[in-house]
């Protein structure tokens, strides 16, 4: 059993993406990564400024205003004279962040104080509590002014998180049967203003209601702060006691008074600190009145909607980098991180808050994870590869050629075996290759459609092609539009067999004819390489089976007809006179017995020399074409006076040498342009001449040097069709035998001039030669 073959085997994201948005899902549900979380929320909210509040105006008793007036705390009467200018300024509201609990040593001037309050109403008081004792709610500490009309009191308290940075207020703070609201939301009830609609707030117990404490915090809201410290407009206590600051730069606005001095009062740490000191509280007063009174806050989704839509991110980037590929894969998971963070932080700008730190680590385990599952799954195919390789290879189920090895390591043996393995398959591959190169047949191999994948040299050669890599992407329909099928003159139509269908594609061969090539049988196989379909095309070359099958068509046409014509004429004219239908003479008689035995007698002569031209051996020499025709002439001399035709043989140019030498098979050639004398002067009227020409043809980028003898004579010669099929080289193109053996005699020039790497040729007849047939014989022979 190969490694990895019993186990459950899924898409090697899959069960990445399912870990890694399970771990996405957790870790903000189980608040593991809240310190992030909270970094990345003050980071994006110091990114986003907003515009200082155009409504709010901090009096701030500064570090000028204490070296002017004294030491803190000052007298009553200090504050009642501010109270008075504010009062002429006729602000909307005003917020003291100032607590008055104690009492002052003189009673006249708490209530100089409380007239003023009375007189600048509305006005807001902060308030502070103080513990009880153990197990007792904390007690509020109410001024010591009381509360004369149109003053209310208020919270300020500083409600930091766990890492001491102030994030967010509660609207009310203190017992459960008389909570007291947040100042700014008592200042904008006493301006006659509520909160903006649709405030978002939390009114979760556990993390409103401190653990221990009779008393509860309610309806959290996270506080929009607009820019560090300083960024709402301040002016100094110590101006607007003097008279300095103009009343309408007070007037409509919420006036806070608070501390801004160092050392004095509270100061918190809060988002947008940064490098600068902690905010005084006055300030954080004067952002939560601005949120609470414009609705410019951050609505956070809910940790359940945010473990979720991390999940869902993290499920969204596991299908892109399964679906991008290795190398793409790696880019995607290294920017996919930048612009998750940015396009949280983008969201905070709009006001949504969703920390992308538990989808950021499930982001970066994405790609490290995934490759390794990728891997893992690569090894087990390897593993089943080399498994399925190792019978083939020769090798020991452990992997090993042979050889225990002392190295147990589970690479080193997969390695080992891989090497021994692929070594065979390449060797495979190499057998492959060079017995497609040695194959007597050309051979090519195709796509479905037709398209050359692999071929053999003798492909290549076969399309007039260099090498065989040349034919790689032709299309080979388009190659075969030259072989026309021999049972017709259509060419052959492969749309049908390259086209893709429903059924299985069968084998077929096709015997087809190119006139370039010759007989050839094409061999189409389909065969199944990878899952797709494959074409094998051999064409096998036939022309010489074909060739010979014509000549011994033609063979038995002769013994048939030429061969027993002479011998039905003698047993017809002995019937005859045996009964006595013909009137010979016995002289007679036997003179036609002892014609027709001769004529029989050549046929079969020439039918053998036939025969024995093709595979007779040639003896060649080099010979004087000049004395060669003058024995031709000679010899036919006789044959030609009786005929009464004239017979001779000249140069055809005068360019041409008087007695070249030629090298040649003598008797061969001598007996070739005999059958055509003769021929010529069977055919020739009486009075007529024969005529043998000689000339040489020049070698050039066409063709090599030829030595030429043309025949003419002024007998009525061959048919335009008879002489196109002779020069083409068909040998049924010759005319048929007769009595004088036409047939035979042309075959045998024809087989004469084919071994002298030469041809025969029917030339068109003229006014002078109406039979003209030239025998051109090459510079060397074929044996």
């Amino acid at each position: 059993m190969t490694p990895g073959a019993g186990r459950l085997r899924l898409p090697a994201g899959v069960g990445v993406a399912l870990v890694l948005a399970a771990l996405a899902f957790v870790l903000p549900l189980g608040g593991w990564t809240w310190r992030a979380d909270r970094l990345v929320y003050d980071v994006g909210l110091s990114l986003w400024r907003r515009p200082s509040p155009p409504d709010i105006v901090i009096v701030a008793i500064d570090d000028a205003s204490v070296a002017a007036i004294g030491r803190w705390p000052w007298p009553r009467a200090v504050h009642s004279t501010l109270l008075a200018r504010l009062a002429e300024a006729r602000p909307r509201a005003i917020g003291l962040d100032v607590t008055f609990s104690e009492p002052d040593p003189d009673p006249a001037q708490d209530a100089l104080l409380a007239r003023q309050l009375a007189a600048a109403a509305p006005v807001v008081m902060s308030v502070d509590w103080v513990a009880a004792g153990p197990g007792q709610p904390p007690r509020l500490l109410l001024p010591v002014t009381g509360l004369p009309p149109g003053v209310g009191v208020g919270t300020a308290e500083a409600s930091v998180d766990a890492d001491g940075v102030m994030r967010h207020a509660f609207l009310s703070a203190g017992a459960a049967s008389s909570p007291v609201p947040h100042m700014a939301l008592a200042l904008l009830r006493a301006a006659g203003e509520r909160p903006a609609p649709g405030l978002p707030v939390s009114t979760d117990e556990e993390d409103t209601r401190p653990p221990g404490a009779a008393w509860q915090r309610g309806e959290r809201f996270l506080i929009r702060y607009g820019g560090p410290p300083g960024h709402v407009e301040r002016i100094s206590y110590l101006d607007v006691l003097r008279g300095v600051v103009p009343p309408e730069r007070l007037a409509g606005r919420y006036v806070l008074v608070g501390m801004t001095a160092t050392g004095l009062g509270d100061t918190v740490a809060t988002p947008v600190n940064r490098q600068h000191h902690a905010m005084p509280g006055v300030e954080v007063l004067a952002s939560t009145l601005y949120t609470l009174r414009s609705g410019d806050t951050l609505r956070p989704l809910s940790p359940l909607a945010g473990a979720t839509l991390s999940a869902a991110l993290i499920l969204v980037l596991m299908a892109g980098i399964q679906r991008s590929g290795a190398r793409r894969a790696l880019a995607l998971a290294v920017v996919a991180v930048p612009l998750g963070i940015g396009a949280s932080l983008a969201a905070l700008g709009l006001g949504l808050w969703w920390s992308p730190v538990s989808w950021a680590l499930a982001a970066v385990l994405a790609y490290p994870l995934w490759s390794w599952r990728r891997l893992e799954q690569a090894v087990d195919a390897l593993d089943a590869e080399i498994g399925r390789l190792v019978p083939e290879a020769g090798l020991n189920p452990d992997g090993t050629a042979g050889v225990v090895s002392r190295r147990r390591d589970a690479l080193a043996l997969r390695l080992e075996a891989l090497h021994a393995a692929t070594d065979t398959v390449r060797s495979a591959r190499r057998f492959l290759s060079d017995a497609l190169a040695g194959l007597p047949t050309a051979m090519a191999v195709t796509d479905e459609r037709g398209r050359v994948l692999l071929a053999n040299a003798l492909a290549a050669r076969l399309f007039e092609l260099e090498r065989a890599e040349e034919m790689l992407g032709l299309e080979l329909p388009g190659l075969l539009v030259e072989f026309v099928p021999a049972s017709g003159a259509q060419g052959i139509d492969l749309e049908a067999l390259f086209q893709p269908g429903p059924a299985e594609p069968a084998a077929c061969v096709v015997e087809a004819r190119a006139e370039r090539l010759g007989d050839f049988l094409l061999h189409f196989a389909p065969v199944l390489l990878l899952g797709q379909q494959r074409w094998v095309v051999t064409f096998s070359d036939v022309s010489a089976i074909r060739q010979a099958q014509r000549r011994r068509d033609r063979a038995l046409a002769f013994v048939s007809h030429d061969l027993r014509s002479p011998a039905n004429a003698l047993m017809l004219m002995a019937d005859l006179v045996r009964r006595g239908r013909m009137d010979m003479t016995p002289e007679a008689f036997l003179d036609e017995v002892q014609r027709l035995g001769a004529r029989t007698l050549q046929l079969a002569d020439d039918f053998v020399r036939v025969a024995h031209v093709e595979s007779r051996p040639l003896q060649l020499e080099p010979v004087g074409v000049a004395a060669l025709l003058d024995e031709v002439v000679a010899d036919f001399r006789p044959q030609a006076l009786a005929a009464q035709v004239r017979l001779g043989w000249q140069a055809d140019a005068p360019a041409s040498p008087a007695s070249p030498v030629w090298p040649m098979d003598r008797a061969l050639v001598q007996r070739a342009v005999g059958n055509l004398v003769s021929n010529a002067i069977k055919h020739s009227p009486a009075g007529g001449a024969v005529t043998i020409l000689m000339r040489l043809e020049a070698g050039d980028a066409a063709g090599a040097e030829a030595l030429c003898l043309t025949v003419c004579d002024q007998g009525p010669g061959l048919s335009a069709a008879q002489r196109e099929r002779l020069n083409q080289g068909d040998d049924e193109g010759l005319p048929a035998g007769d009595a004088g053996g036409v047939g035979l005699g042309l075959q045998f020039v024809q087989i004469v001039a084919r071994r002298h790497r030469g041809r025969l040729r029917a030339l068109p007849g003229q006014a002078e030669a109406a039979g003209r047939f030239e025998l051109a014989l090459g510079r060397a022979g074929a044996g």
